[in-house]
């Protein structure tokens, strides 16, 4: 009856369907009778390749990762199949291992079944399709198991890579010559590189926590008011509200107190649906023909943007500082900011007093600036600054396109009047007043005219 079913594992192969695969799984005979070991190769031959051996040891050496099934027999010369399946679960303990056998003297198919686990245990003389429907079965299960274990190995090494790159960055972000950081909502720090070290000379753990504000220079000028804690001030808003990136600059305190003038970058980051700050200081270039400059006029049309108005300030200032020394070009950055914006806001883009007190006190200025400025009356409307500058002074002009004011009530009035002094956006021209040696408006109230001398100032700079 044996011989019987090796026919049938014969012709069962020619009935399989043709494999389209160009490599095609192994499977192992492992079996010391001539007749079973040629009927499997030919009854799988058409869907896998086969190795067959003729006993255990034979079948231990020809084992490999290749081999995704193995078909062993029990009963054989030498090394039996349980101490042949025990050695190759030794090395190969995914490889399933399908005992085919008509020995069953000894043990029976439970006892066997619960004490080696094999993926499968058909006796011989049986159905062939029984066993042909098993080994198919075990080759898609080592192939899932293959399949997983790539995986697992492809994640691995994901995560080395993911690793290694994070570690790259961090080195890249660490060793920057640039101040990196990252802000909250509230503006305090949560991170910071190295470089702070290297430009502010503060020790990093010192400064993760603090507020940004804590690093800004604050220089007490005109009636006590800090231009770099202002400007991020409202940049920081401006960026919470508009969620835009903002450019400015402002100057960063070092250790020892001194000013460390820096390009500021802030940039939005939404994660886990909070709010959060990525920002980077970079050093100013040095403008070496700004050096060599004796004297210049300029002129320059500016739309309504603080970032413009910002950019002029620093411009001038930067050309003043060589004459006029550092805290004088300071001051100077400060009362043309003021007046700058007043141009914008209350000129250009017409702005009252009331108007921005409420915005500011409900915290929606940045919301009113931004709805005037697309407004079609005023989005061509433009501020014109003329200067000229010498080694002995400096002489300013700026005209906006509002409508002007009554100018005269505010020039009269003593910078420590209390309705100047109440709101901080309404004493621009006082400030201004008290630095100019000359202020001088048109009838309209539109243009101004300043004067600044710099043959009192002491500590100019030696270029």
């Amino acid at each position: 009856m044996e011989n019987n079913k090796i026919e049938e594992l014969k012709q069962f192969g020619d009935d399989f369907e043709e494999n389209k695969e160009i490599i095609k799984p192994v499977i192992l005979i492992v079996d010391d009778d001539s007749n079973v070991r040629e009927a499997l190769h030919l009854a799988l031959q058409k869907k896998y390749d086969t190795i067959v051996c003729a006993n255990g040891d034979e079948g231990i050496k020809n084992v490999s990762f290749k081999v995704f099934t193995v078909v062993l027999d029990i009963k054989m010369e030498g090394k039996s199949g349980f101490e042949t399946f025990k050695e190759i679960k030794s090395r190969f303990p995914y490889v399933p291992i399908i005992f085919y056998s008509g020995f069953q003297d000894l043990k029976s198919p439970f006892e066997i079944i619960n004490d080696y686990r094999p993926f499968g245990y058909i006796l011989k003389g049986g159905e062939a399709k029984t066993l042909l429907d098993t080994i198919d079965s075990a080759v898609d299960y080592y192939k899932q198991i293959n399949k997983n274990e790539f995986l697992v190995k492809k994640l691995e090494k994901t995560n080395k890579e993911l690793e290694k790159s994070e570690k790259k960055y961090k080195e890249l972000v660490e060793n920057s010559l640039d101040l990196i950081f990252s802000l909250d909502s509230e503006g305090r720090i949560i991170a910071i590189n190295r470089s702070v070290t290297k430009i502010l000379k503060y020790n990093k753990k010192d400064i993760v926590n603090k507020h940004f504000i804590d690093l800004v220079y604050k220089l007490n000028i005109i009636n006590h008011i800090n231009i770099n804690e202002r400007i991020f001030q409202e940049k920081f808003q401006e960026l919470a509200q508009s969620k835009e990136t903002v450019f400015f600059t402002c100057e960063l305190v070092t250790e020892i107190g001194e000013p460390r003038e820096m390009n500021i970058r802030l940039q939005y980051l939404p994660i886990d649906n909070d709010f959060h700050v990525l920002g980077t200081a970079s050093y100013i270039e040095e403008d070496i023909l700004l050096k060599m400059c004796e004297s210049e006029n300029q002129v320059y049309k500016i739309e309504n943007y603080l970032t413009q108005v910002d950019m002029i300030c620093q411009r001038l200032s930067n050309a003043a500082i060589k004459y006029a020394g550092t805290e004088t070009a300071l001051d100077l950055k400060l009362c043309l900011r003021e007046l700058l914006v007043n141009s914008m806001e209350h000129g250009n883009l017409g702005i009252n007093f009331d108007e921005k007190s409420e915005a500011l006190m409900e915290d929606t200025y940045f919301q009113l600036l931004i709805y005037r400025q697309l407004k079609p009356e005023n989005i061509k409307k433009r501020i014109t600054i003329e200067y000229s500058l010498i080694p002995e002074k400096i002489e300013i002009s700026i005209t906006d396109e509002g409508e002007g004011f009554n100018h005269k009530n505010i020039l009269t009035r003593s910078k420590y009047d209390p309705s100047t002094m109440v709101l901080g956006h309404g004493r621009g021209i006082m400030m201004a007043k008290g630095f100019f040696d000359k202020i001088e408006y048109n009838k309209k109230g539109n243009s101004v005219y300043l004067l600044k001398s710099f043959s009192d100032v002491e500590n100019k700079l030696d270029v």
